[in-house]
């Protein structure tokens, strides 16, 4: 299924706000605030806008995706889909999150789906073409790509480090350790993670059932490491539960 391409963001001054978001989101992401001024305002002026409902998909895995795209309100996550009719959760995409980077640079399909988690969500979508002809001018926009790359892969490494072996409390630990390191916000009562997770959406990512991680989850409440309330996880002694992602 082809990637959607129409601009459903309506009025001049919502396209204009978008665009402003969008260029201070670009200034603070790793690599491409190292970017030329002038690079950044090029992004953002051809870039074009996407807005999606609650569980609209923006990308299927394998379908062409020529483009750098970014989130610029909302949420994203990225899946896959398993020969059991299981969802793999691999990942969720916050606002200054940009994905899109492999296929554009290889030419072969998306490597997974995307969909977004809330309503309202948008997206800015870069062409291809006018991120290679930048790339020609600013070096800089290409060592973006390679941090981000790194970054993403480092990531990676450190949750295949996660063994399936290990107790399920401490494989839960260093999965929400990761997640606070990325979207934490520091609040009077600890650090609050900024985004809405459900017991489904860790058992997925963990690759156990809802109830599993439902269990841990409240071990670690009780533990007096997290809080929940309404999907929104605080961790209220990062220590401790940094020393839990370690035992």
């Amino acid at each position: 299924m082809p990637v959607p391409t129409s601009v459903n963001v309506t009025t001049q001054s919502a396209q204009r706000t978008a665009k402003s978001i969008a260029r201070s989101l670009f200034g603070r992401a790793l690599g491409f605030r190292d970017c030329r001024l002038e690079t950044l305002d090029a992004l953002v002026e051809a870039g074009h806008l996407h807005t999606l409902g609650k569980g609209e998909v923006f990308a299927h895995r394998g379908a062409p995706f020529d483009m750098l795209a970014m989130v610029i309100e909302g949420s994203l996550e990225a899946s896959l889909l398993r020969q059991d009719g299981h969802r793999h959760l691999v990942n969720f995409l916050q606002p200054g999150d940009v994905f899109g980077m492999i296929s554009m640079l290889d030419g072969l399909g998306h490597v997974n789906d995307i969909r977004a988690r809330t309503g309202g969500t948008t997206v800015l979508k870069i062409p291809g073409d006018v991120i290679r002809a930048l790339r020609e001018h600013d070096r800089n926009l290409g060592l973006a790509f390679e941090r981000q790359l790194a970054s993403r892969s480092r990531l990676l490494s450190e949750r295949m480090a996660s063994d399936p072996a290990m107790p399920l409390e401490m494989r839960l630990a260093r999965l929400l350790q990761t997640l606070v390191g990325l979207y934490g916000i520091e609040r009077p009562e600890g650090l609050l993670l900024e985004m809405k997770i459900s017991q489904a959406d860790l058992g997925d990512w963990l690759g156990v059932s809802r109830q599993r991680a439902n269990f841990a989850v409240q071990k670690l409440r009780a533990d007096g490491l997290i809080t929940l309330r309404y999907s929104n996880i605080t961790i209220i002694d990062p220590q401790r539960l940094a020393d839990k992602a370690r035992l």
